[in-house]
């Protein structure tokens, strides 16, 4: 894709121009040439994501966050058999995408769909994951294998694919990979259920309020009620996302728009930072609360 494309040169140019404003000095010059890029690995990224998830104002990290996945871009594909990297890689490219999604879907969805790529790859560490989609297998058929280490690599890469498909759902060939995000997402719920926030189980939860109950898929208002009930009682109500999704998924299909203004309204009243950790998505998910309480009309 031109824009993966695009990033990777510019994440590339800017991390060895940080190496060598860095490695300047002789012995630091040195030091630098002998470790390489594992120097600015999944440690350099893990503190650039805990700064991202502290930031206070979504709106100046929306403004910034081109620039944060260039640069984590450039670094994952300097190291690119690192799970860790890999999988945080896609964790940017998810979030990117959720921030700007409302005003651009289609670079959102070109950012998800970058994104789950990312997150394929961190999987595909496994080596038996790896060679059972070199066979044919589908990842429905695949997760099963996979441990706790990789719950990260499976809820970033779940929710990369579900939130493409959630605005492609009028082309029939993006449909047919929702089987992957349900998979993905309940191997995720499954080994770790309380994973960031419980952001398995908010998923989970606004692809059940799509799915009729009638189509025997699991689907339904009344399982998607009670999965939005079990992930706001893993953080006891501070991940605002789950209020968010609820209303946007399960209050639009019930068309329950008294619900839907109670549970927005509620978000902007909230405080952000009761999230330990995550004040930014609960920032994030004011933003989507007055985006969406601004669109109600066309939403009902």
């Amino acid at each position: 894709m031109k824009i993966q494309g695009r990033l990777l040169q510019g994440g590339i140019l800017l991390v060895l121009i940080l190496a060598l404003v860095m490695g300047a000095g002789g012995c630091a010059k040195s030091t630098m040439v002998k470790s390489g890029i594992k120097s600015f690995g999944p440690t350099a990224i893990d503190l650039l994501l805990q700064n991202i998830l502290d930031t206070g104002s979504a709106e100046l990290l929306k403004e910034g966050m081109p620039g944060q996945v260039v640069l984590v871009t450039g670094l994952t594909e300097m190291n690119p058999n690192s799970r860790e990297a890999l999988e945080q890689c896609c964790m940017l490219y998810v979030s990117y995408g959720m921030f700007i999604e409302d005003q651009n879907p289609k670079f959102a969805t070109e950012l998800y769909t970058i994104g789950k790529s990312y997150g394929i790859r961190a999987l595909s560490t496994n080596e038996g994951f790896r060679k059972g989609l070199e066979n044919g297998k589908k990842i429905p058929e695949l997760v099963g294998a996979l441990g706790k280490d990789y719950v990260p690599a499976l809820c970033w890469a779940g929710l990369a694919t579900g939130l493409q498909i959630i605005h492609q759902m009028d082309d029939p060939m993006a449909l047919m990979i929702m089987p992957d995000a349900v998979a993905l997402m309940n191997r995720t719920v499954a080994l770790d259920p309380d994973y960031f926030y419980g952001m398995g189980k908010t998923f989970l939860g606004g692809y059940y309020a799509l799915v009729p109950a009638f189509l025997g898929l699991g689907g339904g208002p009344d399982v998607s009620a009670r999965t939005f009930e079990e992930a706001r009682k893993i953080t006891d109500g501070k991940f605002l996302m789950v209020d968010v999704f609820e209303a946007r998924y399960l209050c639009t299909y019930t068309d329950d728009r008294k619900h839907f203004e109670e549970l927005l309204n509620g978000v902007l009243k909230a405080d952000s930072a009761a999230l330990k950790g995550g004040r930014v998505l609960n920032e994030l998910a004011k933003m989507k609360a007055r985006y969406f309480l601004s669109v109600a009309d066309s939403l009902f």
